[in-house]
């Protein structure tokens, strides 16, 4: 047995298991049962902080045990006096969320405890602080942690209450000069343990993924590890079977803990479950949201199935870069990043910035008369979304978006041809045209069902498709690879995610329906994936426009799942009758 395999001995996996689970369940802790924490267990704990290591084994720390309910108030009354001053420093939502955090548990705490550095002990020669004079500090901050492990151990509660005033503190404790205040902590048994930082659980900031802060030898070499380990951040996980994702145990019991008459919130609570399910965690995310709108051209335009030119996807790709477009304008109003992407524009766009340039070639071809792509073509537009899901870093929810005069032609072929539809049930006016453009539209799409007889999807979206379309289907592999919920705008997106899921039938659960637009083929399509639009405005939009307006109520979904207060955080009574049984 080597060395190594000995050491491990000591510990079984067991308790190796349990240290792991106590470093990831530490929590700070602000609301409070009133029972009092026994002696023996409270001196458990600070003999836990006494055992933390110190550099030059100067053991700076004391601890003080607030048993007088005047300091108690006192304190109190001074945080909510820097509280308040705090809270100056943001506007608008910020300093409205800012309100909302319960931050102090100085009053219902069962014990207060102030942790301190005394800089003099040991005298100006100990080990390690002529080099670096704060070392004392940080060996503070060492038993504090050994504090906060230790009383999750034994199932309580620790908060840090870090809004008071040194000097404050200093006269309020009678401390000597070189003695400095560290730490003052609430201690009790919680009202309940949270599985998340309040801060991250209320969108106020999340956790930074490991990977953004290892480095190799120099700060600015990232050291990459093989296998990702960080399932809370973005879970690495394999293709979910059929029937899965589920919600998790503890979500659904927090959605009945939530004041609120159950199903109050209607589709919301529906919506929030949903996003809890597919993230894979009982704290849906909705902070790091993108929009991502593909653009190509249509060799149908041929058959003057549109009420625009075909040069027209170029200028619409211009102004989506530059700004002007009706889907930039509520990006710009819900903070989403708006990512464009050239998959098969007619135009060379050159070296302009803004614009991911993924194009495989300058439009597909005529469906009428021959396969929209060839299957190169195909496989580069798949692989060009995927990576265009990776390209964009950290992200909880992606809208999808799209571009392209005759794109809508496109999509009612491949509507009709995936669901068997009656061609004339499946075209629509997309952009707005009249009933002698509609005629030539039914005849075209008709025509391409003829020439094009195989009904396996992939060559569905080879033959009829177009190259945005495919970009979309390859965007919603990779997006629901990562657990990520995918928001779809229109028809057109609608026909690339009813191909990827018949493609890969797992995707239908990552998917969530923005609206119904007016294409009567939208519906029969949702009814299929067994979605429910969101919003129902009689849009004909594109361009993301229906899925940038739904990221609002999805995010609004995840904001009253995290944010709303259950009934014991609120102290309230719970209802008598929550399933309306009496």
């Amino acid at each position: 047995m080597s060395e190594l395999e000995r050491l491990r001995q000591d510990f079984s996996e067991a308790e190796r298991q349990a240290v792991y689970r106590v470093i990831h369940e530490r929590r700070d802790v602000r609301s409070y049962r009133p029972e009092h924490v026994p002696d023996e267990v409270l001196w458990r704990i600070l003999e836990a902080g006494h055992k933390a290591p110190s550099v030059g084994f100067m053991q700076p720390w004391n601890f003080i045990v607030v048993t007088d309910d005047a300091l108690r108030r006192r304190l109190h009354a001074h945080f909510l006096e820097v509280n308040e001053r705090g809270a100056q420093r943001f506007e608008g939502e910020q300093q409205a969320r800012y309100r909302t955090l319960k931050l102090q548990g100085l009053l219902d705490a069962a014990c207060l405890l102030m942790v301190t550095c005394d800089t003099s002990r040991g005298g100006p020669e100990v080990l390690g602080r002529v080099t670096m004079p704060e070392t004392d500090v940080y060996s503070t901050c060492l038993a504090v942690q050994n504090i906060w492990l230790a009383a999750r151990a034994e199932g309580v509660g620790v908060g840090w209450m870090s809004i008071a005033e040194p000097s404050f503190l200093h006269a309020s404790f009678d401390l000597p000069a070189p003695v400095k205040p560290v730490a003052l902590l609430t201690l009790g048994y919680p009202v309940e343990l949270p599985t998340t930082p309040l801060l991250e659980r209320v969108g106020w900031r999340s956790r930074i993924p490991l990977s953004e802060l290892v480095f190799k030898d120099r700060w600015e070499a990232p050291l990459r590890r093989a296998t990702p380990v960080e399932a809370s951040d973005e879970p690495t996980l394999e293709p979910p079977r059929p029937g899965t994702p589920s919600v998790p145990h503890a979500a659904l019991a927090r959605n009945r803990e939530l004041t609120k008459p159950p199903g109050s919130l209607g589709a919301l609570e529906e919506l929030a479950l949903k996003i809890c399910a597919i993230q894979g965690t009982t704290v849906p995310r909705a902070r790091h949201r993108s929009l991502l709108l593909c653009a190509g051209d249509h060799g149908v335009t041929a058959e003057k199935v549109s009420a625009y030119r075909p040069e027209v996807t170029a200028r619409m790709v211009t102004q989506f870069v530059a700004g002007g477009s009706a889907v930039c304008a509520v990006a710009r109003q819900q903070g989403l990043r708006l990512h464009v992407a050239d998959l098969g524009v007619d135009f060379d766009f050159g070296g302009a910035t803004g614009l991911s340039h993924r194009k495989v070639r300058k439009g597909t071809r005529n469906f009428v008369e021959e396969p929209a792509m060839t299957s190169a073509e195909l496989d580069a537009a798949l692989e060009a979304g995927r990576g265009l899901v990776e390209d964009l870093g950290a992200l909880d929810l992606l809208a999808l978006g799209e571009m392209g005069i005759g794109n809508s032609t496109s999509a009612a072929a491949m509507v009709a041809a995936l669901l068997g539809l009656p061609v004339e049930d499946a075209v629509g006016r997309g952009t707005g045209i009249g009933d002698g453009t509609r005629v030539r539209k039914i005849a075209a799409v008709a025509k391409g069902l003829i020439t094009h007889k195989d009904r396996d999807p992939m060559e569905v979206l080879r033959c009829l498709g177009g190259l945005e379309i495919a970009a979309l289907v390859g965007a919603i592999e990779a997006a629901a690879r990562r657990r990520v919920p995918i928001v779809l705008d229109g028809y057109i997106t609608a026909a690339a995610a009813l191909c990827a899921v018949r493609m890969h039938p797992w995707t239908g659960a990552f998917l969530v329906a923005g609206h119904l637009s007016a294409e009567p083929g939208h519906a029969r399509v949702l009814a299929e994936l067994g979605l429910e639009p969101l919003l129902r405005l009689d849009m004909r939009l594109g361009e993301g426009f229906g899925a940038a307006l739904a990221m609002n109520l999805v995010e609004a979904a995840v904001r009253c799942f995290n944010e709303m207060s259950t009934f014991d955080e609120a102290n309230m009574p719970h209802p008598e009758d929550p399933a309306g049984l009496l």
